[in-house]
């Protein structure tokens, strides 16, 4: 039908725009933590794109419902606005045709957004979990203050004096006695640098002087370098196995937990109530297409704008969502709650179909009619 497939062109083009657009903002917000932990890490900047792009799926778990809401209420009210909607009624397209391709668009955002809450996002949430531990391991551990002794176990220690605008330490003094074969090594530099190199980093001095006492002697031995690098390999240590939260277990992890996991069995509870969330709350989507739908196209038309209906349905929507919140919170304690869940996503998407039908909009209009006669004072016309 030629009228169902513009409304779901406009639908869709709406809807991604108002996505990317929301992606970029919160993007914007969020990449900032991230950036100064890469930062101040001295980590490679490949690492920052990698934590920037595994957060995106759980961005999407709140932008795509909101975008599809805005996009359903901007699309039907512009409609309104330009009487495109009384003409089609005048035509004979009755409510549930004109709310066909926003249920539609609905369901299929519903169903992505299950498969990314499902499997997508914990899977990127605990890679970004890992890559922070890899950042504060591998990388943090050489982030050297300034004018402190910075220990490294018993057998490293570096002192600088001050950090240069490019970056390079100013007056370093390093003492390393890791090799037990050998005797200690003081090394002192006018300047130096950290670099990269197979991915462990190496502090790399110039113009400064190595000393060590022979073991055999015990004379004082001195050798002048312009260039000299310290291998620091090993010393960055290794990330440690974190317990997994529920958000970084997939669908299937958290139905089969590790029972022999003395943590798991103490989590039995969040983690069912945790599946149920992945299994109702992608439903969202349709949940509040459907009572943007019901409060725009029903009831009369005002000319003058439909800005109180526009302002009902943000409230209802905005009470559902409390409610969704609040049950997932309280689920995780008192599973009775679980089918409050199921009760509030679903029931304002039955209540939709049946008052977008004929019946249920002749029904409603009836109760409408009667509020009406009810709240208009005597002598004036209904």
């Amino acid at each position: 039908m030629l009228v169902t497939r513009y409304l779901f062109k406009n639908l869709l083009n709406a809807t991604i725009f108002i996505a990317l657009t929301l992606t970029l903002v919160i993007w914007l917000t969020q990449s900032l933590k991230l950036l100064e932990l890469v930062a101040n890490s001295d980590a490679p900047p490949g690492m920052f794109l990698r934590l920037v792009a595994m957060t995106l799926p759980k961005f999407l778990e709140i932008i795509l419902p909101l975008s599809l809401v805005i996009a359903v209420i901007f699309t039907y009210n512009r409609m309104i606005m330009d009487n495109e909607i009384i003409v089609l009624r005048a035509c004979g397209v009755n409510q549930y045709a004109l709310a066909r391709p926003a249920i539609a668009l609905a369901i299929a955002t519903s169903l992505l957004l299950m498969f990314i809450s499902a499997w997508v996002s914990p899977l990127c949430l605990a890679q970004v979990q890992q890559l922070r531990e890899t950042i504060k391991t591998q990388y943090s551990a050489f982030l050297l203050r300034e004018g402190v002794f910075n220990t490294f176990g018993s057998d490293l220690t570096i002192y600088l004096r001050a950090r240069l605008e490019n970056g390079d330490m100013a007056g370093l003094m390093i003492y390393d006695a890791r090799d037990k074969s050998k005797p200690p090594v003081t090394v002192t530099a006018k300047r130096g640098q950290i670099e990269m190199a197979q991915g462990t980093p190496n502090i790399v001095v110039f113009d400064g002087m190595r000393q060590q006492i022979d073991a055999d002697s015990g004379n004082l031995s001195k050798l002048y370098f312009q260039r000299y690098t310290i291998e620091i390999k090993g010393l960055e240590g290794t990330a440690e196995q974190h317990w997994k939260e529920p958000e970084e277990r997939t669908l299937s992890g958290l139905l089969n937990p590790d029972l022999s996991d003395k943590k798991d069995r103490a989590s039995l509870n969040v983690f069912l109530a945790e599946a149920h969330n992945r299994l109702i709350t992608p439903w969202n989507a349709l949940n509040f297409t459907m009572i943007a739908l019901a409060v725009v196209l029903l009831g009369p038309f005002n000319r003058r704008g439909q800005h109180i209906k526009i302002a009902l349905a943000c409230g209802l929507i905005v009470v559902m969502q409390v409610l969704n919140l609040a049950f997932i919170n309280i689920s995780k304690k008192h599973m009775g709650v679980v089918p409050l869940l199921y009760i509030n996503t679903l029931l304002p998407v039955l209540l939709g179909f049946y008052f977008l039908h004929l019946r249920g909009e002749q029904a409603l209009m009836a109760i409408l009619r009667k509020w009406n006669l009810r709240h208009t004072p005597k002598g004036v016309s209904a």
